[in-house]
């Protein structure tokens, strides 16, 4: 492994080994707030999908968002797994509130077992790892930027993959779908982007 990576299950070695901690003017601050915040972002390269070979050794796949599969669209995401930015987004924004590793520390992407991997084992396990923390999801609020595939009509099936997997309810999950307005890679349908905001309270 490469150095910072941890591995599958390594996460939990992160967790904090009291209730409280000290500050450095000696104040006892508990370790598990009422309330956490993460961010989590992702980009991915898109190619024709006839290309010969994209990224290193990865060629364009079939372009997944949110858990929906776009067969039919003629551009593949370049990535080691799936490349599904909605849930790589969403499993960083859950890690990064629990102060835990990135995604890429816990599954590397030069580790083979990953290659091509469903991204629903990534955000399984962030979810797993929320859970053991005490935590469940307050929100989640997710912005897709992509010129294309055309969204509008896939929404409220990754909207509800989102539900599933956090096991929360559709109340607590938003997800918005904009374009780029055809400027610089994700305008020019070179790539697609995501943003995640989430918010944890204690279960």
């Amino acid at each position: 492994m490469r150095d910072g990576d941890v591995g599958e299950r390594g996460a939990e070695d992160y967790f904090p080994s009291g209730e409280f901690q000290e500050s450095a003017t000696s104040t006892k601050i508990p370790c598990e707030p009422a309330m956490r915040i993460g961010h989590g972002y992702d980009i991915h390269k898109m190619l024709p999908r006839d290309e010969p070979e994209g990224w290193g050794k990865c060629t364009p796949q079939p372009a997944v968002i949110g858990g929906v599969a776009f067969e039919d669209f003629p551009l593949g995401v370049v990535a080691h797994s799936d490349g599904d930015v909605v849930y790589h987004s969403t499993t960083d924004a859950i890690l990064g509130a629990l102060g835990l590793p990135d995604i890429g520390q816990l599954f590397p992407d030069n580790d083979p077992r990953w290659r091509g991997a469903n991204s629903e084992q990534f955000f399984d396990e962030a979810v797993r790892l929320m859970g053991l923390r005490g935590y469940r999801i307050g929100n989640v609020d997710v912005t897709i930027i992509a010129e294309k595939p055309r969204l509008a009509g896939r929404k409220a099936d990754m909207k509800e993959n989102i539900v599933r997997i956090c096991d929360t309810i559709p109340a607590r999950v938003n997800l918005k779908a904009r374009t780029h307005e055809k400027l610089d890679s994700v305008g020019e349908c070179r790539a697609l982007e995501c943003h995640v905001c989430v918010l944890l309270e204690k279960a």
